[in-house]
C-alpha cells in the first residue's frame, strides 16, 4: 500500500467536503480517577466558516470541580480570512530568517512520522493509519518532548492540567484514524500515558483518552 497515495486520497477527499459534523469525547484519568471529561458535539460549514457547537465538560483538578455547558452558533467574521492571510506572509517571512538547520529539521520530523506511519486492513474495507511514538527514532522523540515541556511552561500562570500532561515521563502517545473505502475519515483515536512524580515525590500514574467521530452526509441525510 502506497502511504503517500493514500494520505494524499484522504487529504483531497476531506478538503472537497462543505460540511463537518462530528462529537469529540476526551477523559483524562490521574490514579484512575476521572479529572478530566469532556464532549464537543459540532458541527461547521467549511464554506461559510459558521460552526455550532454543543460542550458539556467536567473537571477535577486537586479536589476542585468544575462544571461547564455550553451551545454556540458563530459565523466567521470575513476579517477573519484576510488576518490569516497576513499572519502566515508574517509566518513564512520570518521562518526564511531562521535558516537551512532549521527548515530540514522540521522535514525530517514530518519524514520520521511519515516513516512510522503504519497501515492496516480492517473488516469492512476499512483502513487503520496508526503511530505509536514509541516507533519514532530518539532524536524525533526528544523533539516531541521539547515541544510539550515548551507548552507547559508558557502556562506557568494558565490552565493547571496543562502543566501536569508537560511534566509526564516517559509519555506514550499513539494515534488511530480509520478511513472508509472513500477515503473519508470516518473515527480518530488518540491515547496517552506515562507517570508524573509530585511536589514530594510522589509518582501518580495519568492516562487520556481521545475519540473524535466524523459524521457521514448520507448518514446525516438519513437522520
Amino acid at each position: 500500500m502506497n502511504k503517500i497515495r493514500v494520505l494524499y486520497d484522504v487529504m483531497n477527499t476531506m478538503k472537497a467536503k462543505e460540511e463537518v459534523k462530528g462529537v469529540l469525547q476526551v477523559q483524562v484519568e490521574k490514579d484512575q480517577a476521572t479529572i478530566l471529561s469532556l464532549q464537543n458535539e459540532f458541527e461547521k460549514n467549511l464554506l461559510t466558516g459558521k460552526m455550532k457547537t454543543k460542550v458539556t465538560a467536567s473537571l477535577d483538578y486537586e479536589g476542585r470541580i468544575q462544571g461547564h455547558h455550553t451551545e454556540d452558533a458563530a459565523p466567521c467574521p470575513p476579517e477573519r480570512t484576510h488576518h490569516d492571510c497576513l499572519h502566515h506572509m508574517h509566518h513564512f517571512s520570518s521562518h526564511r530568517r531562521r535558516g537551512l538547520n532549521e527548515i530540514f529539521s522540521k522535514w525530517t520530523f514530518a519524514l520520521s512520522l511519515l516513516n512510522a506511519l503504519q497501515f492496516e486492513e480492517r473488516a469492512g474495507k476499512i483502513t487503520m493509519i496508526s503511530l505509536s511514538a514509541n516507533d519514532l527514532p530518539e532524536d524525533i522523540k526528544k523533539l516531541f518532548s521539547e515541544r510539550i515541556n515548551h507548552a507547559g511552561r508558557r502556562h506557568d500562570r494558565g490552565h493547571e492540567l496543562i502543566k501536569v500532561i508537560s511534566s509526564i515521563d516517559h509519555l506514550d502517545i499513539k494515534l488511530s484514524i480509520f478511513i472508509n473505502p472513500n477515503y473519508e475519515v470516518e473515527k480518530v483515536v488518540v491515547t496517552a500515558g506515562g507517570s508524573q512524580l509530585d511536589a514530594q515525590d510522589h509518582q501518580h500514574d495519568l492516562k487520556a483518552n481521545a475519540q473524535l467521530i466524523l459524521i457521514r452526509e448520507d448518514e446525516n441525510d438519513a437522520s
